[in-house]
């Protein structure tokens, strides 16, 4: 059985009377036809044809509609629903791209172009490059060069600090000896020693760009700042000393000098001679000196009597004799003055130097006044 289509309701579409609807068998409206090639003007081209959209439109007969004959939707007119379709306007024509083709001269004159850009850009670039390192070079060594003049004026004024401890020093040890000599403990120097310092060392060489002085001066510099540290060692080491045997050099020093060491007198392989021996009990030199001296203890004692007078060899037993105390430092180095004065005078040769025939010792007082004026030479003269 035949499908029954829908019946298109015209008058509620068109607003217009009712118009029958054919039966499926044909219609009265036929569908409008392509047209024929024959009827387009020799030399007009032929309009292009839409393509439809959607599902292919159907003929009342049920038969589609063939693509190449499908007309576009005509515009109609609403008063006239049986009016004629107006034929639409072909689309405009696409416009042609126009291709222009070079020739190789011109590619290659191009080409050339560009290598030479190529080749000035970075030549640019290179002597730009040389310029900036050769200012930036140049900014860097003036920065070295004003560095290395304020760190000279800088050490010149560690220098000529460090130069007015060391002649506070030098003077304080002369005093110390001369009091020495007189018998006297040094009670005042020693107390100045502890406040007297040198204050110059290998780090004040830091952060005063050395690296652009002379090389004559950095080593003067390097020896300078070794003899001021070995110069405040040698100075906390004898007020120490001093310090420390205070009792003993005070006892040393005592108007009644104590007798401390005895001459043992007996023969000798090939005559008389003396021996050394402590006094176990120090007695005055002022006082009344003892007639007999007694060494040891127990079965160990021995006894020895003083000598007076005849013959100093005594075979029985060894006469001793007393010595001088005042020449004590003079023959036993051990001695605390000896080594106090040693001391004393190593240390006053190492700030005021020693130039005596061979010895030629330059001083810590002498070098730092060369160093001062090699100092005042930098940035006047190229260091």
């Amino acid at each position: 059985m035949s499908e029954q289509k829908p019946k298109i309701d015209l008058k509620a579409r068109l607003g217009k009377k009712t118009v029958s609807t054919p039966a499926a068998g044909g219609s009265s409206i036929p569908p409008p036809m392509a047209a024929s090639p024959s009827a387009i003007p020799a030399g007009a081209s032929r309009p292009s044809m839409p393509r439809p959209s959607g599902p292919p439109q159907m003929t009342p007969s049920g038969v589609p509609v063939p693509p190449f004959a499908a007309p576009s939707r005509p515009a109609m007119d609403p008063s006239n629903p049986y009016g004629a379709m107006q034929a639409q306007a072909p689309a405009p024509a696409r416009p042609t791209a126009i291709r222009i083709e070079m020739g190789e001269e011109v590619m290659a004159a191009r080409r050339a172009g560009r290598t030479k850009v190529l080749v000035l850009a970075f030549f640019a670039a290179v002597v730009g490059g040389l310029v900036g390192y050769a200012v930036g070079g140049g900014v860097e060594r003036q920065k070295g060069a004003d560095a290395a003049i304020v760190g000279a004026q800088d050490l010149i004024k560690d220098i000529t600090k460090a130069n007015g401890e060391s002649q506070k020093l030098a003077e304080t040890l002369k005093s110390a000896k001369e009091k020495l000599k007189k018998g006297q403990f040094p009670e005042e120097e020693v107390s100045k020693l502890g406040s007297i310092n040198i204050p110059f060392a290998g780090k004040n060489l830091a952060g005063k760009g050395i690296g652009r002085f002379k090389p004559e001066v950095v080593s003067m510099l390097i020896e300078y700042a070794n003899t001021a540290t070995a110069a405040n060692e040698q100075k906390e080491k004898l007020q120490s000393v001093l310090s420390g045997a205070k009792k003993g050099i005070q006892e040393l020093m005592d108007p009644k000098p104590q007798v401390r060491w005895a001459v043992l007198l007996a023969g000798g392989p090939g005559g008389p001679w003396a021996g050394m021996q402590v006094v176990p009990a120090p007695f005055s030199s002022k006082d009344k000196w003892p007639d007999e001296l007694k060494v040891g203890s127990g079965k160990e004692a021995q006894s020895f009597k003083r000598y007076s007078s005849g013959n100093p060899i005594n075979n029985d037993s060894p006469y001793f004799l007393p010595v001088d105390p005042t020449s004590q430092a003079s023959v036993c180095p051990q001695d605390v003055l000896f080594k106090l004065n040693r001391e004393l005078g190593d240390l006053e040769e190492m700030l005021r130097g020693n130039h005596a025939p061979g010895e030629d010792k330059t001083g810590l007082l002498e070098a730092a006044q060369h160093l001062t004026d090699k100092l005042k030479l930098i940035g006047k003269d190229a260091p």
